[in-house]
């Protein structure tokens, strides 16, 4: 009978292989037993710590990084219990631990990303917008940071500095509409209305895009488009004899339009009304 008897590592090799392919409850009690047998093996409670946060149970995962921290200091671990505390919403404590992070591994951006994250939370703009820049000094592809410091800008009304960045993001990724949406409704603060039209032409192609011109629509009065004497197109020709100072024609226009199937021209004339309206 074979009596072989594993050691701690090859325990925790075996821990580690479960915990790879998704087997989180044996590679959980494997972890704990190895902490039972050796309660100074930092690694096991670095690996129990991770596991349980991905379970959501944070508590947990709290204490064991603690005990690990205890063990030794290293930037993940501090990056691991400030991440947690961000999750929780405890936000001084968090930044504390990222700072810590950062001053042991300068060149892990993360740890700036959730600071900054962080300050957000706070209301701390100025800090916030720091750790963003910094992050995409580094990183400038960093679609977190870019659309954070985006937001920011726009809610500071520095219009420009925010459709830089979300120029960048569409870069990246152009089918995002949330960040097309935004940039639309930017332009259209601006005054660029026809580049702000040609913005909402686009989303309605993206994926999901069509239920934002959808939204624009619902806010337009039901009886506006009541009428069903003549042909769409007659209605049209009857409603392009009106001036265009006439905010009520353009809007009914821009319905004609999109019951025609013209989505394109209603986007135009619903802009060009919203544009008077506004006036």
């Amino acid at each position: 009978m074979d009596d072989y008897t594993m050691t701690l590592n090859e325990k925790f090799n075996m821990a580690l292989s479960m915990e790879r392919q998704g087997q989180f409850a044996n590679a959980l009690s494997a972890y704990t037993e190895i902490i039972s047998e050796d309660r100074n093996f930092r690694q096991a409670y670095l690996n129990l710590g991770s596991l349980y946060a991905r379970m959501k149970k944070y508590e947990n995962a709290m204490k064991c990084y603690s005990v690990a921290q205890e063990l030794g200091t290293d930037y993940l671990t501090s990056f691991n219990i400030g991440t947690i505390h961000y999750t929780r919403g405890e936000y001084k404590n968090a930044i504390f631990n990222l700072e810590k992070s950062r001053s042991l591994n300068p060149g892990f951006i993360l740890s700036n990303l959730v600071m900054g994250l962080c300050y957000s939370r706070m209301n701390n703009i100025k800090a916030a917008e720091a750790n963003f820049i910094h992050v995409l000094n580094s990183s400038p592809n960093n679609r977190i940071a870019l659309t954070a410091l985006a937001i920011i800008y726009y809610n500071l009304k520095k219009y420009d500095d925010a459709v830089t960045l979300l120029n960048r993001i569409l870069c990246i990724n152009s089918e995002n509409h949330i960040i097309r949406r935004l940039k639309s409704d930017i332009l259209f603060k601006t005054g660029h209305i026809s580049e702000s039209a040609k913005e909402l032409k686009t989303l309605k192609s993206c994926k999901d895009g069509y239920r934002v011109f959808d939204e624009f629509i619902k806010s337009v009065p039901v009886e506006i488009y009541t009428d069903r004497y003549g042909t769409m197109d007659e209605k049209i020709n009857s409603l392009k004899e009106k001036p265009e100072t006439d905010s009520t024609s353009l809007i009914s226009l821009s319905l004609c339009h999109l019951l025609k199937g013209d989505t394109d021209s209603a986007i135009d004339y619903l802009f060009k009304a919203r544009k008077k309206i506004l006036n």
